[in-house]
């Protein structure tokens, strides 16, 4: 037993030593013999997921599950995947408690603490290897409090930012849960509503004779104060989704070949009825040349307007922030549009005339809550930047040094094409028609971005 507790850093003297193994036999024993004499802790580090298999292997799990009976407290931090899962959980049934740890792939250092008193590291040469012997380099073993303490300290500090990590993620996650139930719950009421004071107005000017005009007018205002602040509730709940989709690391693209000069149109008219009676002294003009095709762009252009593939309801979402946000800060005058395919890029622009952008914002405009008006949340900008992003576009902004107010421009690439899936491919090709692809119309695509 002596020369076992010797060969293991425990000696009868209190000779303190660091030596460096260099055979992986020898790193072998004593990694086992660790295991073996510990009496109250051990703190252990598996630096890969192929560490556990090899450990495995060699008799680590077994030894460890004896040493928790004896009544040692194990603690060890690792990666933690599918496929090494349940060999976790079999030591996490035994009473060995188990941190997942965000290991850097370039960390390769096996390191266990016995009692505070004895450390052993050891060198991942071949982690590609499944057998211990061949996938280790060098160890370093010492039983030196100068060594020892400092590293039982680092492994207390990563346990710690470990906790606080999985407290992180898990706030992160029911965060997430609440935001999606919130925002769907709060947009759910929000359409009834809109189509409701809709069909009132409309009740209204076809009896609009019916009516005094003072009653009129009070009742026509009243059903714009609904649809106004209901557009800007849903505007909010799709804001916050696309919020949480973003930050959840994926963000989905659904593509389709769509008529920009249309969609603009489109949201000018949705923008004209939000403000309808209220902002009578803002005049939107829309400058289109999307019929003048580049002969570097990709886009068809046609009497119709020039179409691209993108995601409409998301450049809808984003050219909706631009205009409304352009209207608001506009006290009286014109808001322009304009639109332009150059170099294989369609450019479009949104300037207004009201007191430009705040000196004190401008670096971080397209930041989340970045936002110096009265009911701003400051997500729009924020959205619109990564939905322009994710198509491979730009957007930016200036100040109108001209006419005052604010110029905000974004692109989108005109030659963006959905992904066409896999049989669809084969099909085509079964049946000759190579240039599928570029010549089916209205073909839709999925575009993951993570």
């Amino acid at each position: 037993m002596t020369s076992f507790l010797a060969e293991a850093g425990f000696a009868a003297s209190e000779h303190e030593t660091i030596q460096v193994l260099s055979t992986p036999d020898r790193v072998k024993r004593h990694y086992l013999n660790l295991v073996r004499i510990a009496r109250s802790e051990i703190l252990l580090t598996f630096p890969t997921v192929n560490t556990i298999h090899r450990e495995r292997e060699i008799g680590i799990v077994d030894e460890l599950k004896k040493a928790v009976k004896r009544g040692v407290q194990i603690r060890i931090l690792s990666p933690e995947d599918d496929f090494i899962k349940d060999k976790l959980d079999e030591l996490r049934s035994s009473g060995v408690v188990i941190r997942r740890i965000e290991t850097p792939t370039e960390t390769k250092l096996n390191m266990i603490i016995v009692d505070k008193k004895v450390l052993l590291v050891v060198e991942t040469k071949d982690d590609a290897r499944r057998i211990f012997s061949q996938a280790i380099g060098l160890a370093l073993y010492s039983n030196s409090k100068a060594t020892v303490v400092p590293c039982a300290s680092i492994f207390e500090s990563l346990w710690r930012e470990t906790y606080l990590y999985e407290k992180s993620r898990d706030a992160e996650r029911i965060k997430g849960e609440f935001v999606n139930i919130a925002a769907h719950e709060l947009r759910n009421p929000i359409m009834p509503i809109l189509n409701g004071a809709d069909l009132i107005q409309q009740g209204l000017m076809k009896h609009k004779d019916k009516f005094r005009k003072e009653d009129f007018e009070e009742l026509f205002s009243s059903a714009s104060l609904v649809i106004r602040n209901a557009s800007k509730l849903m505007k909010l709940s799709e804001d916050i989704l696309q919020v949480s989709r973003i930050e959840s690391g994926v963000l989905s693209l659904n593509l389709e070949e769509v008529d920009l000069e249309k969609l603009v149109n489109t949201v000018i008219a949705d923008i004209e009825k939000k403000y309808l009676g209220e902002r009578d002294d803002v005049r939107i003009i829309f400058d289109s040349k999307l019929d003048i095709a580049d002969s570097s762009s990709s886009g068809s252009s046609s009497e119709n307007g020039t179409k691209i593939y993108c995601d409409g309801p998301k450049i809808w979402q984003t050219l909706y922030n631009l205009i409304d946000n352009a209207v608001k800060f506009t006290e009286s005058g014109e808001v322009g549009i304009s639109a332009s395919v150059f170099k294989g890029e369609v450019m479009i622009q949104v300037q207004d005339s009201g007191k430009g952008i705040d000196p004190e914002i401008m670096d971080r405009l397209f930041e989340k809550f970045a936002s110096k008006s009265n009911g701003g949340t400051g997500l729009g900008l924020f959205v619109s930047k990564k939905i322009v992003e994710a198509h491979g576009g730009r957007i930016w902004a200036t100040q109108n040094k001209e006419k005052g107010g604010a110029i905000f421009t974004f692109t989108l690439p005109t030659d963006l094409l959905p992904e066409i899936p896999e049989e669809e491919i084969s099909s085509a090709k079964d049946d000759k028609a190579a240039s599928y692809a570029s010549s089916q119309e209205n073909v839709t695509g999925f575009k993951t971005l993570s």
